[in-house]
């Protein structure tokens, strides 16, 4: 039976559909005089109802309207535009077999069940607490990771335990909103335009288009909350995107979904439209710079250089010490400063140090997509190897990897899988490896358990000391008469660094009192092929006691109170306690 239905103007400017008393609200952006809405109950392959809008509801291009009387059957809706169906780009839920099987427009659709938050609380960290991790949806839990909803937002979920234990506290998820690529090769990594306000089906583990499969996300958020993890999502947008879309989408997915900040792949417009918008100035937003006049304490940056300089020095490049400590330090009062030796885009971790060249035969465009210099090292041979050495050597500069991200002041940013030595075969550019090569190898975990024990060690000291995570960026300078300065640097002779190029070797000395703390710390780096002296320098009633290192064959020594000699290729950590 076909209800009476209303059709109502609405003055209100609210895109795509949304309950109403009575009804539903409509609406949808077009150039076009008139448009038709098509409404459809959910076994029906004709509209049930063909609403006409012409121009008498529009507000600018929008047609703005409410709809009331539909019977409780009526579930979907499509729009015919210009002679074309196309699918509300607002949508909130889709039914997406159509959209997947044959790239036709899918259905939108109008009921969802209500969700229970429980009282959900983001933990909003600020910039010196975080410990960042990135993965993408499905690739983490894709392959052997011991999920029974592998490659789904449940996987994720029931990773939960291995997060919050490793001591991340925010996780970066790559795109996951509904998207399908023309072609179909390039649909992995989701940098694709697509349906914005949705979750991706494919990455749920309910696929029974009649259940209200968008809830999966919301129960990951909300556990995560529960465990003290912020949810942080990366979205592509081209530049023929609205710079108000993509805010709407940001809104929304606060709102709906309580992220806790977008990594905003998009143009200036749009990032200065984001920044100064005051409904998600609680909202973490994460881009490559930001250029903005006044600073919000909700901007973060990406700080690509310090990928560049760490990978340069943990090779033994030389040229490169000053530039690494202006990078250790960099922490701006106008954004955080996110650190990251690895990333999506490039070789892991464990490549980096395996591979002198990119190995993408997979991807079927002849070697040539991805970057061709990587500033890597591949330590004598080309890939695997059975030989000891070398494998302690990868290792080793793993290690040292970490510890130059965890050991800087701004946002740690670990790459997932890298934690245990995941590896993509030499491929540094997987954007379509859908596949092995793509997804996270839970198998590494048992082989690298004590580098990935380390790791963990690492963010633990990291969190105990706060001078690690200062909340501005150090002064090099004692400006709160302390008797030391907030950092510091030393070579053979203390507070003389011996910067020169041909140097890869430095001391650098945190004073605790600038972050409330009695002790202080003092990290040796040495990138250097061959062992180095530095000089310790003398705190009254103080002696220096080694604490970490990322040699794990033969411990460096203190050769007195006043200097310590560091093996090659080495990072030591030392904290100083009273003299007994």
């Amino acid at each position: 039976m076909i209800n009476k239905i209303t059709v109502i103007k609405n003055d209100n400017y609210v895109m795509g559909a949304s309950k109403v008393e009575g009804g539903y609200s409509f609406g949808y952006a077009s150039k076009t005089p008139t448009i038709k809405l098509l409404l459809f109950s959910k076994d029906s392959k004709a509209p049930d109802y063909t609403i006409e809008l012409d121009e008498s509801y529009k507000i600018g291009n929008v047609f703005s309207v409410i709809v009331k009387g539909l019977g409780n059957d009526i579930n979907l809706y499509l729009y015919e535009d210009a002679g074309f169906i196309v699918a509300d780009p607002y949508a909130t839920c889709l039914k997406v077999s159509e959209y997947e099987e044959r790239k036709e427009s899918p259905y939108a659709v109008l009921k969802r069940s209500k969700f229970n938050w429980k009282n959900d609380v983001r933990p909003n960290y600020n910039k010196n607490e975080l410990v960042m991790y990135k993965i993408h949806p499905k690739g983490f839990t894709a392959a052997n990771s011991a999920s029974k909803n592998n490659g789904t937002f449940r996987g994720i979920t029931d990773k939960l335990s291995y997060l919050t234990n490793l001591g991340v506290n925010a996780v970066e998820i790559m795109p996951v909103y509904e998207f399908v690529s023309k072609d179909s090769r390039k649909n992995y990594w989701g940098y694709e335009e697509g349906f914005y306000f949705v979750p991706k089906m494919d990455y749920c583990a309910c696929k029974d288009e009649k259940e209200d499969y968008t809830v999966e996300f919301k129960e990951m958020v909300r556990k995560f909350h529960d465990k003290g993890i912020e949810v942080v999502l990366e979205m592509f947008f081209p530049r023929h995107i609205s710079p108000l879309c993509i805010l709407d989408c940001v809104r929304f997915w606060k709102k709906e979904y309580h992220i806790d900040g977008v990594h905003l792949l998009c143009d200036e417009r749009a990032k200065h439209l984001l920044a100064n918008d005051e409904y998600i100035r609680d909202v973490k937003l994460f881009c490559t710079n930001w250029d903005e006049d006044s600073p919000h304490d909700n901007l973060y940056e990406y700080n690509e250089g310090f990928l560049d300089v760490s990978r340069h020095l943990l090779k033994g490049d030389e040229g490169q010490l000053m530039s690494f400590l202006n990078a250790i330090k960099k922490n701006p009062e106008h954004a955080g400063n996110v650190n990251f030796v690895t990333y999506n885009n490039g070789f892991t971790l464990n490549d980096l140090v395996s591979y002198d060249h990119k190995h993408n035969e997979a991807n079927n465009e002849g070697n040539r997509d991805g970057v061709d210099y990587n500033i890597s090292w591949n330590c004598g041979v080309e890939g695997p190897t059975n030989s000891k050495k070398i494998k302690e050597l990868r290792l080793k500069l793993m290690r040292n990897a970490m510890a130059m991200v965890l050991l800087s002041q701004g946002v740690p940013l670990i790459y997932g899988g890298d934690e245990f030595g995941n590896s993509q075969e030499g491929n540094n550019n997987a954007y379509c490896q859908d596949n092995e090569i793509g997804w996270i190898d839970w198998s590494a975990l048992k082989r690298n358990r004590k580098f990935h024990e380390f790791v963990k060690e690492l963010i633990a000291f990291r969190k105990t000391h706060k001078s690690l995570s200062l909340s501005s960026q150090p002064l090099l300078m004692d400006y709160k008469y302390y008797g030391l300065p907030d950092m510091s640097y030393h070579g053979s002779r203390a507070w003389y660094p011996e910067l020169e190029h041909y140097n890869r070797h430095v001391g650098v000395m945190l004073c605790g009192k600038y972050a409330k703390e009695e002790c202080n710390l003092y990290i040796g780096f040495n990138l250097h092929w061959e062992s180095h002296k530095l000089a310790l320098p003398t705190l009254p009633g103080r002696k220096w006691e080694i604490t970490l290192s990322t040699n794990m064959n033969e411990d460096a020594f203190i050769i007195d109170e006043h200097y310590l000699n560091i093996p090659p290729r080495t990072i030591i950590v030392l904290t100083d306690v009273k003299n007994s």
